[in-house]
């Protein structure tokens, strides 16, 4: 048996909690494990979407296993553990090198946010633990054998330290909700702006400013990035989009660089240098915004899959509005 009981149980218990959540959340918000992949450009021979329904469930069985198995058989539990944290690290690390920030949620839509070397060092104290875990079963420690020698002290001392993993968590929750309460500012009347300078690299081979890109038809500009889940699930939109909104407004989808290939007709592709377009509205991916061919700002800028969406749809009943009834 383990000679550290708390210890032991401590670690044990936190690799299982950590386990279970990360499964709770990517069950929840498959889409958002999904998109993962994407992020993280994890090799296309991965099946991504049989992949990330699978993984949760492994998790689950993984995390209860870390908390009734026997030593021997905690021993190749810690070893798949470790293996898993092995995999999410080094996608972690790897995505540090990429030249754009990389937003992930290896575990879930809890863990959702963008990847940085604190996400690095969570993965690596994870892979810690799990590798701690096989030491446990291999020093014929177990949690049920903890939990067996436990003592009133051994008791009181865990119970301190979950306790204060939960302030913890309290706290840290409560200031996330009190920082997204108060960037959300009452919506008021749109201000039409005049479009401002910005520059497109069209499928012909011409570049255009925004202004001379609405001059003749309004426009409606979608930022994506190939190597963004919600980004490729827009992108797959955008045919029937501008089939729906032309002719009063064209369609263009805005690439980050040349050569990309997404899920929409290529005519309907135009480059931004230097990021200039995304940077000018300081929108994120997928985003959006309509260039009005009065040479003003008609609306957005919008960010986000499903903000996109409404914003289409919002620009759709417009349409549909203005357009006269047809005469008896």
């Amino acid at each position: 048996m383990s000679s550290a009981p708390t210890a032991s149980l401590l670690v044990l218990l936190t690799l299982a909690v950590v386990l279970v959540v990360s499964a709770a959340a990517k069950l929840r918000e498959p889409l958002a494990f999904e998109d993962a992949f994407v992020a993280l450009r994890v090799p296309s021979s991965v099946p991504r979407r049989a992949t990330s329904r699978v993984v949760p469930w492994v998790e689950v069985v993984l995390g209860a296993l870390l908390l009734v198995a026997p030593s021997p058989l905690l021993v190749g539990v810690g070893v798949v553990v470790a293996g898993l944290m092995a995999v999410y690290t080094a996608l972690v690390a790897r995505a540090l090198t990429f030249d754009e920030p990389v937003d992930c949620a290896c575990f879930g839509s809890l863990g959702s946010h963008q990847v940085g070397r604190l996400t690095l060092v969570r993965n690596l104290l994870l892979l810690g633990l799990a590798t701690t875990a096989v030491g446990i079963g291999l020093s014929d420690g177990s949690a049920p054998g903890a939990a067996a020698d436990f003592e009133s002290a051994d008791w009181w001392a865990l119970v301190a330290a979950l306790a204060a993993v939960v302030v913890t968590v309290t706290i840290v929750g409560g200031q996330s909700a009190r920082a997204a309460t108060s960037s959300v500012e009452p919506e008021l009347d749109y201000e039409r702006r005049p479009i401002p300078y910005g520059v497109l690299a069209m499928p012909d081979g011409t570049t255009t400013t925004l202004a001379e890109l609405a001059a003749t038809q309004a426009r409606l500009l979608v930022v994506l990035n190939p190597h963004c889940g919600p980004c490729v699930r827009t992108a797959e939109k955008l045919d029937a989009w501008a089939d729906r909104l032309g002719p009063a407004v064209g369609v263009v989808a805005v690439h980050p660089e040349a050569g990309l290939v997404m899920p929409h007709r290529e005519v309907l592709t135009a480059v931004e240098p230097a990021h200039n377009v995304r940077r000018v509205f300081s929108v994120g991916t997928p985003g959006a915004v309509l260039l009005g061919a009065d040479g003003l700002l008609a609306g957005g800028p919008v960010a986000g899959a499903g903000s996109v969406e409404r914003f289409v749809d919002e620009i759709l009943d417009e349409l549909e509005g203005a357009t006269p009834a047809p005469s008896s």
